[in-house]
């Protein structure tokens, strides 16, 4: 700003002074110029004082001795005297600017340049008393000598005039932006000194500094509140820019690539992540706007989802879907299960009715018949409630919560299994060391159910004269329950499995005992939604032993899925 004020000011100086000269110039050169004009009107006055009638004659031309070109012309314009050339060998000057002017005027003023004398030329015309015409002429030099002379002069005083232009536009230019260059914007009350003019303008930059600040303060609480976010999310965010380089990252990423992030800033993406499958997810991304990838690493599955911002870049989202691909793979073979385990029963059903319809039975058989289709309608019915009560398990949440007895839920299972166990002369046995009431918080009917589980299948599985024994006690924080039985095991390479959905021992060992394959499953997740833990011990052909924690007065929910 400064130095456009100053070339301004400077241009806008010197133009008006060379103005100035200019026109001094053409004022002066037009005084000297008339002035020659009066000049050879005086000089034509003196020769016409020499003769009283106002004539004069060839003879006196000739006698007189003048600087300046005398020619005279009859009325009808042929030249009787020039003191410069021959008269006779002129032309005829009637037509001459200068002579017509002088015949309608009586005196006539002209400019031309010379054919005789090939110079320009002042002419000064004026009529005799006897009709004759006297003219005088004059050549420019001697009209600019004059001019010349002033010349040197003004060239020296334009000069002296462009440096003071100078000195005087640097310092109007450094007066005038001082209050300008002290003006602080961001304290508006501050501007003392300011320009009257100037006083809306400052009044309009404090209030846009104002709603700037607010802005500023605004887009860093945002930007803190999304780092905030973005560095505590589990999942990984990753900013590329249209050249598909790490343009900024989040924690997760960077724990994701296992870089520090000066490593991973402004590196290409192709470059971190190799595969055709990373460069297929960017095309798509570049093409359509968005696209999704799942990456296996070892046991770890990771779902990469990007998406295309504007002509800013891309989004990369990369999330642990390990649990979520656990699950659906469970979900999957829960339903294969679950169909097969349901035909085969069905199927046996409708077969012995489709035999029994099509009158093939002996009389004598019927009733073995009617037995298989009743013994599989109600493994169909035990099969179809476990499948339920697993369902439910998923439907539970807090609000079910509530505090019950340990060992009143340990000794209603006991209760209903004692019968079964003399059926088979099994001794079930409930020991308690559990002073007081052993108050738990949970369900007391799902907690029922475990135990229920746990002792029906140490029934079944055990041997005649066998015993099942149910064992409450406590530590300091935890109540414990021990079922052990003397049955027929477990198999090392079967222990890791007993838990999953469907899965039964080996069957050539016990073909007569029937088994939906989903009791230790509701076992496990109920033990687990009760914040607690199970382990099994087991000996083939020595007996089992499940072994229960559960902490006192606290539930706590947690994914099936964990580890025990």
């Amino acid at each position: 700003m400064k130095q456009k004020l100053f070339r301004s000011l400077l241009l806008l100086t010197m133009g008006s002074v060379l103005l100035v000269v200019a026109l001094f110039a053409w004022l002066s050169v037009h005084y000297i110029t008339n002035d020659s004009y009066q000049s050879l009107k005086r000089e034509a006055a003196l020769l016409l004082e020499t003769d009283e009638d106002g004539r004069i004659t060839v003879k006196q031309l000739h006698r007189v001795q003048l600087a300046d070109r005398v020619t005279l012309l009859d009325p009808k314009g042929r030249v009787l005297f020039d003191n410069y050339a021959n008269g006779e060998a002129l032309d005829n000057h009637l037509q001459r600017e200068e002579v017509q002017q002088a015949l309608v005027q009586g005196e006539g003023f002209a400019s031309r340049k010379s054919d005789t004398l090939g110079k320009d030329i002042l002419y000064y015309a004026v009529v005799l008393a006897d009709g004759n015409i006297l003219r005088l002429a004059r050549t420019n030099e001697a009209v600019f000598q004059q001019a010349h002379l002033f010349a040197g002069y003004i060239a020296v005083v334009l000069l002296l005039i462009l440096g003071g232009t100078f000195i005087a536009a640097r310092s109007i230019t450094r007066r005038a932006l001082q209050p300008l260059e002290r003006l602080d914007l961001e304290q508006p009350d501050a501007n003392k000194d300011v320009y009257h003019e100037l006083e809306p303008i400052v009044e309009r930059f404090a209030q846009q500094q104002a709603a700037l600040n607010r802005e500023m303060r605004r887009y860093k609480s945002k930007k803190q509140e999304l780092k905030a976010v973005t560095n505590n999310m589990d999942e990984g965010m990753l900013f590329l820019d249209t050249q598909w380089s790490v343009a900024s990252l989040n924690k997760s990423a960077i724990k994701f690539f296992g870089k520090d992030k000066e490593e991973l800033l402004h590196k290409n993406i192709l470059e971190l992540m190799e595969g055709e499958d990373i460069r297929r997810l960017l095309q798509k991304m570049e093409l359509v706007g968005k696209g999704r990838l799942i990456i296996n690493r070892g046991n770890t599955y990771y779902q990469c989802n990007g998406s295309r911002i504007a002509d800013k870049g891309f989004v990369l989202l990369i999330m642990d879907v390990t649990e979520r691909t656990a699950s659906e793979k469970l979900r999957r073979e829960f339903s294969a299960n679950v169909s097969h385990e349901l035909k085969t029963p069905l199927q046996s059903v409708l077969g012995y009715s489709e035999i029994m319809l099509s009158g093939l039975v002996k009389p004598e058989d019927g009733p073995r018949f009617l037995q298989k289709i009743y013994d599989e309608a109600r493994n169909l019915l035990r099969l179809i409630d476990d499948i339920m009560k697993l369902s439910k398990l998923d439907e539970l949440n807090h609000d079910m919560l509530e505090e019950f007895s340990l060992v009143e839920v340990a000794q209603s299972a006991v209760r209903r299994l004692q019968d079964k166990a003399r059926s088979v002369k099994v001794e079930l046995v409930l020991e308690n060391n559990i002073a007081g009431a052993g108050s738990i918080l949970g369900i007391a009917s799902l907690m029922e159910e475990i135990f229920f589980n746990l002792l029906d299948n140490g029934i079944k599985y055990n041997r005649e004269g066998g015993r099942v024994n149910l064992s409450l006690s406590e530590t300091e924080n935890k109540y414990v329950a021990k079922i052990t039985d003397t049955g027929m095991g477990i198999a090392a390479a079967e222990l890791p499995h007993i838990f999953e959905r469907f899965y039964r021992v080996d069957r050539s060992r016990h073909k007569a005992i029937e088994g939906t394959g989903l009791g230790l499953s509701i076992v496990k997740h109920g033990v687990l939604f009760h914040g607690g833990t199970v382990r099994v011990n087991s000996t083939a052909g020595q007996g089992t032993e499940f072994i229960l924690k559960f902490p006192k007065m606290r539930a706590c929910i947690q994914d099936s899925s964990q580890d025990m």
